[in-house]
C-alpha cells in the first residue's frame, strides 16, 4: 500500500474543485499534479462571480494554507445582504437578510469572481499543474498504477487518477459510460454590465442588496445580481475589477425560439429575444438586460445529471461537475466541488498516513459523494422546475408559499437552511 512518501495523485482538471483537492495534498506532503485542457489559466474564464457559502469557505479553508485562504477573502466582493424573491413587477414575495455579523470567515457567503479565485488556489503550484493537457482516457498497469494518456501523446501516472474534468468529463465516460446527463429543455441568457452612478440609482434596491430572484408568467426566471468591490471588503483586484450587474433570464426552449442552437446564437439575437418575453415586466428588469455588454453574453441548455447508483470503487474516481453536474437554479455546484475536494483530502491523508487502506477509503469518499452530490442535484433540478412553472395554477401556488414564509420568521430560518 502507497504511503505518504510514495502515494501519487493525478488530478485531471484545474478548476474550483481540482486545485482545491491540490492545495491540500500538497499541504500534506503527498505527491499532486493537475493536467488541464486550457491552454493558460485564464482560458474560457469569464468574470461572472461564484457565491462560496460556509461550506465552500470551510472547504477552502481546510485546504489552503492560511495566507492563501485570507487571499481568498480579501480578493472576495462585499457579502450579500439579503436574498430577495420579487414577481416580474418588483412585488415582493420574500426577502432573506442575510447575517453580516459572523465571526468566522466560514461562516459567511463571499461572492468572488472565477478569474481571481483560480488565480489565488494556483499560487504555489506552478510544478505541479501542466496547461494545453487535454486528457483522452486512461489504462490501468499492472503494478497497481494508473495511467492518464493525453491528446499529444503524453503520459501521466500514479496511484490515484481523479476526474475533475467538468460535466462532459472524458474520463466519466470511460469509467460510468452508463452515467448520463438530461437536457432540461430550459435555456438560459446571461450578461453583465459595468456599474456606473446612473446605474446604481436606477438599479431595483433588492439587486444592489444581493441575489435577487424573479418569478415571471410563462415558465420565465430571472436572476440579477450586483457584485460590488470598493465597500467593506475591497477586492484584492480592486484595479482590475469594477462594480457590476450580472443577470440571468431561462425559459423554455420553444419560448425563446432562438433560430439556432443555444452555443450558436448571438448576443444581439438573446438580448433581443429575452427583451420581447420581457415585454410587460417592470422597465428596470427590462434595462438590466437592454445594458449588457455583449461580450459578456453566454447561452447555454441547461443539462442536469441522471444520479446513479455506487459503482465498483477502483483508482480511478470523480470530483464536482463530472459526476454531479447541476443546474445552475441554486447557485451551490462549486460548492459541492469544493465539499469533494474536502473529503477526498481528508480520506487520502488518511491513507497517506497508513491509517487505511486506498480503495476503501476511496470507497467511503464515493459513498459520502455520491450522497450529498445526487442531493443536491435534486434540489437544484426541483427549484428549476418550480421556476419555470408555465401553469398559472403552479406559479400562484410558489408565489403563495413564498409570501407565506415571508410572514412566518421559523419559516424564512428554516427555508435559509434547507
Amino acid at each position: 500500500m502507497p504511503n505518504r512518501n510514495s502515494l501519487k495523485v493525478i488530478i485531471i482538471g484545474a478548476g474550483t474543485g481540482g486545485l482545491c483537492l491540490a492545495q491540500g495534498l500538497k499541504s500534506s506532503g503527498i505527491a499532486v499534479e493537475v493536467f488541464e485542457r486550457d491552454r493558460t489559466p485564464t482560458d474560457r474564464l469569464q468574470g461572472y462571480r461564484l457565491s462560496i457559502n460556509a461550506q465552500g469557505s470551510d472547504a477552502l479553508k481546510s485546504c489552503l494554507p492560511e495566507e492563501l485562504f485570507d487571499q481568498f477573502v480579501r480578493g472576495a466582493a462585499k457579502p450579500s445582504e439579503s436574498v430577495t424573491f420579487l414577481d416580474h413587477r418588483l412585488g415582493p414575495l420574500l426577502g432573506l437578510d442575510l447575517t453580516r455579523n459572523a465571526k468566522q470567515p466560514t461562516e459567511r457567503e463571499w461572492p468572488v469572481s472565477r478569474t481571481m479565485l483560480r488565480r489565488v488556489l494556483l499560487q504555489g503550484l506552478d510544478s505541479m499543474v501542466h496547461f494545453d493537457k487535454t486528457c483522452i482516457g486512461y489504462t490501468n498497469s499492472a503494478n497497481e498504477q494508473i495511467t492518464a494518456r493525453f491528446e499529444d501523446g503524453s503520459v501521466a501516472r500514479g496511484d490515484v487518477l481523479v476526474a475533475a474534468d467538468g460535466a462532459s468529463s472524458r474520463l466519466r465516460a470511460q469509467l460510468l459510460p452508463h452515467a448520463k446527463r438530461i437536457d432540461t429543455g430550459i435555456v438560459a441568457v446571461s450578461g453583465k454590465f459595468t456599474l456606473d452612478d446612473a446605474a446604481r440609482a436606477r438599479a431595483p434596491r433588492p439587486v444592489m442588496r444581493g441575489p435577487t430572484l424573479v418569478l415571471g408568467p410563462q415558465g420565465c426566471f430571472m436572476f440579477a445580481n450586483a457584485v460590488l468591490y470598493n465597500q467593506e471588503y475591497p477586492g484584492a483586484d480592486a484595479e482590475h475589477e469594477k462594480d457590476y450587474v450580472m443577470w440571468g433570464f431561462s425559459a423554455h426552449r420553444e419560448d425563446l425560439a432562438f433560430s439556432a442552437p443555444p452555443d450558436s446564437v448571438s448576443g444581439v439575437e438573446a438580448r433581443a429575444r429575452v427583451l420581447e418575453l420581457m415585454d410587460d415586466w417592470n422597465p428596470a428588469l427590462r434595462e438590466l438586460v437592454g445594458k449588457a455588454d455583449l461580450a459578456t453574453m453566454s447561452i447555454f441548455s441547461v443539462k442536469s445529471s441522471v444520479p446513479i447508483s455506487p459503482w465498483a470503487t477502483g483508482n480511478v474516481t470523480l470530483l464536482g461537475d463530472a459526476l454531479h453536474n447541476m443546474t445552475p437554479f441554486r447557485g451551490i455546484g462549486a460548492n459541492t466541488a469544493l465539499r469533494d475536494a474536502q473529503s477526498l483530502h481528508r480520506l487520502l491523508v488518511s491513507v497517506g498516513r497508513g491509517e487505511q487502506a486506498l480503495i476503501p477509503a476511496l470507497a467511503q469518499y464515493e459513498r459520502g459523494m455520491i450522497d450529498y452530490g445526487f442531493h443536491a442535484v435534486r434540489s437544484s433540478l426541483k427549484d428549476m422546475e418550480r421556476f419555470h412553472a408555465k401553469s398559472p395554477l403552479a406559479l400562484g401556488v410558489t408565489k403563495t408559499l413564498f409570501r407565506t414564509v415571508d410572514r412566518v420568521p421559523l419559516l424564512k430560518s428554516a427555508f435559509l437552511g434547507r
